[in-house]
């Protein structure tokens, strides 16, 4: 499989990384199409794709991919969660690939999303100005990490809106509600929701014999959590759930492959988050008084941090009522 991976020509969206013998994580390149992490998974006789990408163009070249890899068109795809840079690919392996998600996943995607993709077409416009004024903000700032990942989203909002005319919305076909098993000729996986965390419904797979969890955005690598659609305690006690099981690898939702040091870094960040602002509540501190921790500094998804917190202080201030 190695030779596979070294023979391939390579995207630019991604960065094939051989996690075993059955397990090939997609890791996004910053600033394409992809945004967020795919995984390719070789059951033997069965190919699988976890999540698909923010663009055609992306979700194209994870399809090649994973034929070139393992020899066999891709069977069945799993979406994590509702969000666009997991699920805007789909239609590339549509209708020859069955589509698996949560139930309520699948009717999140089917009415929000659906309805959001439709404001898009009728907002091209207004949304392309939107992009260029990101463009010249980012031309001014001065910090240097900040500047760069402007540029990064900058230019991944590019990609997606050149692709918007030719997106088909395509949703899953199979659903679950707590846990499906796919049996291949070398290995299983298993299909596993614990409740919602990130968004309201979050789907992980676990493949026992390798002890690797494919967590989609429950888990990130040196990355601000998002928690704009987030229940954090769910989170928390998700990520409790997720740790329970015998895992050595993790291939995150966006970031590098790693370990269960990441899982707790997400957790700790979550904690973070609540005490800073549940601290600052206390004290009536404005939010943007409130700076990004020495430790997460070197985070990406820095343009998150600001957001997070207003977030949480929303959760706080509404639970006090």
């Amino acid at each position: 499989m190695r030779d596979k991976i070294a023979a391939f020509r390579g995207s630019k969206h991604f960065e094939l990384n051989h996690v075993t013998d059955h397990v090939i994580a997609a890791i996004s390149v910053p600033g394409t199409g992809s945004l967020g992490n795919a995984t390719i998974i070789d059951l033997g006789n069965i190919t699988l794709v976890v999540d698909t990408f923010l663009t055609l163009q992306a979700a194209s070249d994870l399809k090649e991919a994973a034929t070139y890899i393992t020899g066999k068109p891709v069977s069945y795809v799993v979406n994590t969660h509702w969000h666009s840079d997991h699920t805007s690919g789909n239609q590339v392996f549509a209708p020859e690939a069955h589509i698996i998600s949560t139930t309520a996943t699948r009717e999140m995607m089917d009415t929000f999303s659906r309805q959001r993709i439709a404001q898009y077409r009728e907002n091209t416009e207004q949304m392309n100005q939107a992009i260029h004024q990101q463009e010249i903000q980012m031309q001014q700032e001065t910090d240097k990490k900040l500047k760069r990942e402007m540029a990064w989203d900058n230019a991944s909002d590019r990609e997606f809106m050149q692709m918007l005319p030719d997106l088909e919305h395509t949703i899953p076909t199979i659903t679950f509600d707590q846990q499906m098993v796919i049996h291949g000729s070398k290995c299983t996986v298993q299909l596993l929701t614990f409740g919602g965390g990130h968004t309201h419904s979050d789907a992980i797979l676990y493949i026992p014999e390798e002890k690797i969890v494919i967590t989609g955005d429950l888990v990130l690598s040196k990355h601000h959590p998002v928690l704009a659609n987030a229940n954090p305690q769910e989170w928390q006690r998700i990520l409790e759930q997720i740790e329970q099981l015998e895992v050595e690898k993790i291939i995150p939702g966006h970031g590098e492959v790693c370990s269960l040091q990441e899982l707790h870094d997400v957790k700790g960040y979550i904690s973070d988050m609540l005490a800073l602002v549940t601290e600052a509540v206390q004290n009536k501190q404005p939010m943007d008084d409130i700076e990004v921790p020495l430790k997460y500094n070197g985070w990406s998804f820095t343009t998150y941090f600001k957001s997070n917190l207003s977030k949480v202080h929303t959760l706080i201030t509404e639970s006090e009522k």
